[in-house]
């Protein structure tokens, strides 16, 4: 037994460490956008289920072969590996191509084959197990492995990762899988020899030989729970990176809570208790809903505790209900194949399907309906340990009471919303009454035991202790009511959201839309760009107005100090600028006659966009050129550009980029500054102090640093922007109104360790966690 725990155990926590590992390591390779988590978690969750599929193949073989043939996978695996799985320097994109086949493409070389030798270790072990010892459970074999899966995703950010360089943990890594290797070699050796000597016995394994196979109908029902789970969680996953930053703390959160439901619910049925999880999962589908109406305003602790909390309650819901139609061991390769299935499906949904066939993040809501759905159906099809007696009806009082207290808090702060209030309430209301019919249902008499149709073998339920016929079509149709308002109300959101967008694209990158403000009054209407739900420019449509400086790049802002004080453009003399992010094209409205801007811009979406619905391409003085692909890597590859001004304004939604801001990085973008060049950096962000790591990056290469802020009380259309200004220049250093603007810095602390290629730690730099 010690050695099937120790290799499911040590499998499933390199299985789950080299997830965030690799994911980090690519992440600056392809813009640090969050679709890059999201085609990780589709790659390792399609190589799951071909792990899977393998193993329930190797079972159908005979039982003399099935450990041979798992060692030649695992020397395979071993000698793909060898000696580290960093992914080689050559695959790095040259700005052309599509990402996601970039990125699969790097992943399979680097980590294919040792994935796919771990991935099999699971299911296959302990089928293994099963059949060496028929007498014992191998479910708690499962729970196993999935703690060990949560101990490796919960020790890379906070013990591997601030520690280690990602070369460091690419090889050790290996090394560990070289480890498992041997312990897996020596379960196969063994079931070999075992299966060798029971075939000699002549009623070797009948006892199990009549176990039926489960229905078709109800391996759809495990692959549907295991692709809803996959949705919420990838859906969930990607609205967090999108409006934080994608980092592997981000990552690991939701992914441990996803892990977390499956060691208690295949630990045992009491951790998946009904009457608790059923208003619970009520009050995480009003959360999220709200959430969703809140849109950019929401803060990042309410997005991570909803987000994460609906995270284990959709997961625990699934799995739970997963476990409750698990099979006899015997067809547990099944079980486990078809829930790797669904997974995979989730993934590819996600990841694949969605960006090509929604305009705009839609995932989320067809996941929030499809998991009501499903849940219901699995609340039918298995009935055993219903809801029952009052107290259950008062924690669906006290779920629905807190529910409408935020509701309530919704549509306070934003009357508008009452669109969405009414068919929300009103699916809360049918869900209540559910309850309560559940909750306190009559017996119909006595009657005598009936034989259920249960995946996992013979169970005799009492067939009177069901509620009558017309009280029980009464109860399941209320939950359906439910469900068609909670869609009805979703539909209304979604419209809502894109109504007035004049055009919707979307790629690898994320969501970009297009939408006209404000168009009652003259003066104030503008047309906007919207990344995600954040604001990335807009222009006035009022033709006087349209080349003002505006949004975050007004003239009294940092990156409006360094356009025009900068002693050339005082002098007269043209400006040299680079620009990293287009965004709406605000910033050419500072370029003047000899000036060239070159525009460095990852999205290929963006720069058509800005050219057909805005005008600062055609009006602009200074001559452009943009650069498709990744800022840093154009730069890279790139001969020395002097520039005068080199600009950071690449954001994704409101996330930064974090492979932008190390010290790798700043060598970089310092090789194309001049002597007296300035070094802009926008700061801007509710949720991310930058200053202490630009004021140590400063410090390490002896510039000067310099913050400016500026407040959005400004009828031009100013909004509030934090830029960081690094320069030696000191005729722009000693600038009387460079002196004004400035702000005091003092007081930022630069004790914090160094952010490189290798390290990087976002949490120490949120706003609250240092209580800003």
């Amino acid at each position: 037994m010690l050695l099937f725990a120790l290799t499911i155990f040590l499998s499933a926590f390199l299985l789950f460490q080299v997830q965030p590992l690799i994911g980090k390591i690519i992440l600056p390779w392809f813009g640090g956008t969050p679709a890059v988590w999201t085609t990780c978690m589709l790659f390792f969750q399609c190589l799951l289920l071909a792990g899977y599929a393998y193993a329930h193949a190797v079972m159908a073989l005979p039982a003399r072969k099935q450990g041979l043939v798992h060692l030649a996978v695992l020397v395979a695996a071993l000698l793909a590996g060898a000696p580290t799985i960093f992914p080689p320097e050559g695959y790095k994109p040259e700005g052309d191509g599509v990402p996601l086949l970039q990125i699969l493409l790097v992943l399979t070389v680097s980590v294919g084959l040792p994935y796919f030798a771990l991935s099999t270790t699971g299911s296959l072990v302990q089928a293994w197990f099963s059949r060496l010892h028929p007498s014992r459970s191998p479910y708690p074999l499962y729970a196993l492995s999935n703690i060990g899966s949560l101990l490796g995703l919960l020790t890379f950010p906070f013990l591997v990762e601030p520690r280690l360089g990602s070369a460091t943990q690419a090889s050790l890594w290996f090394l560990g899988f070289a480890g498992f290797c041997l312990l897996c070699g020596s379960i196969a050796v063994q079931t070999t020899r075992a299966s060798a000597r029971a075939a000699a016995e002549p009623n070797g394994d009948v006892a199990t030989a009549e176990v039926p196979a489960p229905t078709w109908g109800l391996r759809a029902v495990w692959v549907a729970l295991g692709a809803c789970a996959s949705i919420m969680l990838l859906a969930m996953t990607n609205q967090m990176a999108i409006d934080v930053a994608s980092v592997p703390f981000l990552w690991v959160i939701p992914l441990a809570l996803y892990l977390m439901s499956f060691i208690l619910c295949f630990s045992s049925e009491k951790w998946y208790p009904r009457w608790l999880f059923y208003p619970l999962f009520v009050g995480a589908t009003a959360g999220v809903v709200g959430l969703m109406l809140a849109g950019a305003d929401a803060g990042i602790e309410q997005q991570a505790l909803v987000y994460c909390a609906a995270i284990f309650i959709y997961a625990m819901v699934c799995h739970g209900e997963l476990y409750r139609l698990r099979p006899h061991p015997r067809h547990l390769t099944a079980f486990y194949l078809a829930l790797s299935v669904g997974g995979a499906l989730g993934g590819v949904f996600v990841g694949a399907i969605a960006p090509l066939v929604f305009s705009a993040y839609y995932e989320l809501h067809i996941g929030l309906v499809a998991t009501s759905l499903l849940v219901l159906h699995a609340f039918r099809r298995d009935q055993r340990l219903e809801l029952r007696g009052r107290g259950v009806a008062a924690v669906v009082l006290a779920g629905a009471a807190a529910v409408a207290y935020t509701l309530w808090r919704v549509q306070s702060d934003s009357p508008d919303s009452f669109r969405f209030i009414a068919p929300l309430a009103g699916a809360l209301l049918c869900i209540l009454l559910f309850g309560f019919l559940w909750s306190l249902r009559v017996p119909t008499g006595p009657s005598d035991p009936v034989l259920t149709d249960s995946p996992s073998g013979p169970r005799w339920v009492d067939a009177g202790a069901r509620i009558n016929h017309g009280r029980a079509r009464l109860a399941w149709l209320l939950p359906i009511a439910a469900i068609v308002l909670l869609a009805v109300n979703l539909v209304i959101e979604g419209r809502y959201r894109t109504s007035e967008a004049l055009t919707i694209e979307r790629g690898f990158f994320g969501v970009l839309r297009v939408a006209d403000r404000y168009t009652h009054d003259p003066l104030q209407a503008r047309r906007i760009l919207f990344h995600g739900a954040i604001n990335h420019g807009f222009q006035y449509r009022d033709r006087e107005r349209q080349m003002w400086h505006n949004s975050y790049f007004a003239e009294e802002s940092g990156i409006g100090t360094a356009l025009t004080r900068h002693p050339k453009r005082l002098a007269g003399e043209p400006l040299k600028i680079g620009l990293l992010g287009l965004g709406s094209g605000t910033l050419l409205t500072y370029g003047r006659p000899g000036d060239s801007i070159r525009i460095y811009e990852i999205d290929p979406e963006v720069e058509p966009l800005s050219r057909q619905y805005f005008t600062y391409f055609e009006r602009t003085e200074a001559t452009t050129e943009v650069v498709l692909g990744d800022g840093r890597l154009s730069l890279e590859r790139e001969p020395d550009q002097a520039y005068d001004v080199l600009i950071l304004d690449a954001f994704s939604s409101d996330a930064i980029p974090m492979h932008l801001l190390t010290r790798e990085a700043f060598e970089t973008y310092f090789r194309h500054l001049k002597p007296d060049g300035i070094l802009a950096a926008n700061m801007s962000n509710r949720h991310v102090d930058i200053r202490p790591v630009l004021k140590q990056l400063a410090q390490h290469f002896a510039w000067q640093f310099v913050w400016i802020e500026n407040y959005s009380d400004d009828p031009r259309g100013v909004y509030a922007a934090d830029w960081g200004l690094l320069s030696n220049n000191r005729a722009f250093l000693d600038d009387p109104l460079v002196k004004t603007r400035q702000g005091d810095t003092s007081g930022v602390s630069t004790d914090l360790r160094m952010w490189t290629d290798d390290y990087s730690n976002l949490f120490a730099v949120l706003k609250w966690v240092q209580g800003g």
